[in-house]
């Protein structure tokens, strides 16, 4: 083995373990009774294993992550099609026009939350649906199609034209071009996309902030309430926010390889 892999091999190693360091301190203090979590390190391990801090935050979360999922899974997947079908027709335009939605549909993906916070909450409200998951699900659909509408127009233009003309001289329609060719071939790519969306849902306090009241309807407020005012019940938080993570990690361990396979295609026309 040359010095050149070592030194990859090294520097993998080091990131991996300074992005594994929080998530010990998680384990490791969630682990701790609350005496020992506030007299020694984050990174000690514990003494003697004490998992009623684990007990206690798993059944303040029970009613919190199944609200969180019922809004952001389904949200995530939804917004992914609709931005597939948005990034189809797009592909099918031609001319400024199409330049034009794009730049439109770029600026709407990075634009802050905070920019459309009074908006969203009045129009939120005009419907009846402030402080219910529905319009939690509506907020983050809103802010989640440009974005998926972006990144699926990317995957589609790494398509092999071949294909897709070939569908069109058999007298495909749009309908089934979109279904049939482009859908399928975009697979990795729709993966990727709903799981970033999924992932980015999950971990939003903003937009469940200022839409809901109480702590229950999404799981990033639940971990808020943890934060005391008069102080900090240290092991239960680390416990907490163990659990609320392992959701979106099992995900992405479970089709991280679609997530991979999704960005090698836009290196690679998609073929990958």
């Amino acid at each position: 083995m040359n010095a050149r892999a070592l030194f990859a091999y090294f520097v993998i190693i080091v990131v991996g373990a300074v992005w594994a360091m929080p998530l010990y301190a998680m384990v490791v203090g969630s682990l701790k009774s609350l005496s020992e979590v506030m007299s020694t390190s984050v990174l000690t391990p514990p003494t003697a294993i004490d998992v009623s801090s684990l007990i206690s935050a798993a059944e303040h979360l029970a009613a919190p992550l199944l609200n969180t999922a019922i809004v952001v899974i389904p949200v995530a997947l939804a917004a992914t099609f609709v931005g597939a079908m948005g990034a189809y027709a797009l592909l099918r335009l031609v001319g400024s026009l199409r330049d034009g939605l794009i730049t439109a549909i770029a600026i709407a993906t990075y634009l802050p939350y905070q920019v459309a916070l009074v908006p969203l909450v009045d129009f939120v409200k005009s419907l009846g649906l402030y402080n219910t998951l529905p319009g939690l699900a509506l907020a983050f659909f809103v802010f989640f199609v440009p974005f998926a509408t972006l990144m699926m127009y990317i995957f589609m233009t790494a398509l092999p034209k071949q294909v897709v003309e070939a569908a069109e001289i058999d007298g495909a329609s749009e309908l089934a071009l979109f279904r049939r060719v482009v859908l399928p071939l975009t697979g990795p790519g729709f993966v990727s996309t709903a799981i970033f969306l999924t992932i980015q849902g999950w971990n939003n306090l903003f937009i469940p902030l200022v839409l809901t009241r109480g702590y229950t309807k999404h799981v990033m407020l639940t971990l808020f309430s943890f934060t005391g005012q008069t102080g900090n019940v240290y092991n239960q938080m680390y416990a907490a926010a163990l659990i609320a993570s392992l959701p979106p990690l099992l995900v992405f361990v479970a089709l991280g390889r679609y997530f991979i396979r999704g960005l090698l295609a836009l290196g690679t026309g998609g073929k990958a």
